[in-house]
């Protein structure tokens, strides 16, 4: 199993966190693990890497999307078009495939009312919503939902489905053998999002903590990791600590913030964690702000009124 020879697709991505890596597993069925984002030139890019390995479209047989990011399900409805693939998305995240938001109408609107509670200022509210967010090239396809602990017969093998919320509610490994394709779940380089990637839901940061617990446990059994950016990489536990020791690290600057400067507002606390943020920076900072103080308010260390955040 640990020499089957994995295909890896570099796809062009207009994000701040690099390429999308996209997996083939040569088996039966052809087995594609993310898609690349909806823009023609991912798409592009996706047909380009595929042919230089003798592979068209139409021979892809099945395609796993470890979460509902444009960036990760933007090609599978193509993809489905051409060869009529199975795609499949753990269960809570199968509106993102079947209902999807080309223009991104529900999303500005979920990050008009977060700004709002957020206390950003009228001005730069204003500046964020005008942001011209790209139309994406998708279209609705047909699911089929996975769930933590499936297993997923291929004629090379059995691919296991790990369930790790946090980044999104629905996030997902796939383990193959002993190397885990893990999506965005654990990265090389950068942390991924807590917040930011998921705006309809809270208790997120919680969520990935314990995700981050669950993963340690696996990684005895994981040789090589195969992330959603960024290059493999090998010592899984060590990874998902460092990740941890920066949650909890930020978690103890949010309540030095709060001692010092008294009751703050989500967007007041984000300034003093990541200076001043522009544009689209300004949502992603203040949802990984609200992520931290909500896990704390849990906690019972800090306590909320009227969108606004104090030390017990």
């Amino acid at each position: 199993m640990s020499e089957l020879a994995i295909v890896t697709l570099k796809i062009p991505n207009p994000f701040s966190e690099g390429r999308n890596r996209v997996y083939i597993i040569p088996s039966d069925p052809l087995t594609m693990i993310d898609s690349g984002v909806a823009t023609e030139r991912g798409y592009q890019a996706l047909q380009e890497g595929l042919a230089e390995h003798d592979i068209a479209m139409r021979d892809i047989g099945r395609v796993i999307l470890t979460h509902k990011h444009i960036d990760h399900i933007g090609n599978a409805w193509r993809i489905q078009q051409a060869s009529g693939a199975e795609i499949l998305i753990h269960r809570s995240e199968m509106d993102a495939v079947s209902m999807v938001d080309p223009q991104g109408d529900q999303f500005r609107a979920v990050v008009s009312e977060r700004l709002k509670q957020w206390q950003v200022p009228a001005q730069i509210h204003s500046a964020v919503e005008l942001l011209a967010f790209p139309s994406w090239e998708i279209r609705a396809a047909q699911p089929t939902a996975v769930d933590a602990g499936q297993r997923i017969e291929l004629s090379c093998g059995e691919l296991e489905v790990h369930h790790f919320p946090g980044h999104t509610g629905g996030s997902i490994g796939i383990q193959l053998g002993r190397r885990l394709l893990i999506g965005d779940h654990v990265l090389p380089d950068i942390s991924p999002n807590i917040g930011g990637g998921d705006m309809q839901y809270r208790g997120l940061l919680r969520q990935y903590i314990e995700s981050l617990a669950r993963t340690i446990e696996l990684s005895s059994s994981i040789d090589e990791v195969l992330p959603g950016h960024g290059d493999p990489f090998v010592d899984l536990k060590q990874r998902c600590q460092t990740l941890f020791n920066h949650h909890q690290q930020r978690l103890e600057s949010t309540v030095a913030i709060l001692k010092r400067s008294g009751p703050q507002s989500v967007y007041e606390v984000a300034q003093n964690l990541f200076g001043q943020m522009r544009e689209f920076h300004v949502v992603l900072g203040c949802a990984e702000a609200q992520a931290h103080l909500e896990y704390l308010v849990e906690d019972g260390r800090v306590a909320h009124s009227q969108n606004r955040y104090r030390v017990n």
